[in-house]
């Protein structure tokens, strides 16, 4: 692997992490509240901070990939990747999820993939920027 996926990698692993932190968090955690659906016992009561973090690793690197493959080498063309990632994977999940459990209302269901949006773009601003970076860059991609 190159140093420079690397690099992009981890920063899209720490801004999925520090821009989810918000906005699951505390921007609208009050929100998630208040649609949850009726399954109960399914929160735990203090989050389990490993394993959220472990699993920005995969997505990260998941994240990188995708942007790296489209060529993606500046934030824009980055964040723009990554919106559209994160918003077809959100809906993907979370319309399975509403089909099949309880854990979430209709509502926030439909809301939550714009969420994503918001952060998986973000995270894949950083990752275009990082992979556009030095002079081994191929470009401002697209």
């Amino acid at each position: 692997m190159r140093a420079r996926f690397v690099l992009a990698a981890a920063a899209g692993m720490v801004s999925i992490a520090l821009i989810g932190g918000v906005l699951y968090g505390v921007v609208f955690a009050g929100f998630f509240q208040a649609n949850a659906g009726s399954a109960s016992g399914v929160m735990r009561a203090s989050p389990a901070f490993f394993w959220i973090a472990l699993a920005h690793v995969p997505f990260g690197v998941l994240l990188t990939l995708v942007i790296s493959w489209r060529g993606a080498t500046s934030a824009r063309a980055g964040a723009s990747t990554g919106a559209t990632l994160g918003f077809l994977m959100a809906a993907s999940y979370d319309l399975s999820q509403y089909g099949t459990t309880h854990l979430w209302n209709l509502r926030l269901t439909l809301v939550e993939p714009f969420i994503t949006l918001v952060m998986i773009g973000t995270a894949g601003a950083v990752v275009g920027w990082m992979l556009g970076r030095g002079p081994a860059s191929g470009g401002e991609g697209t």
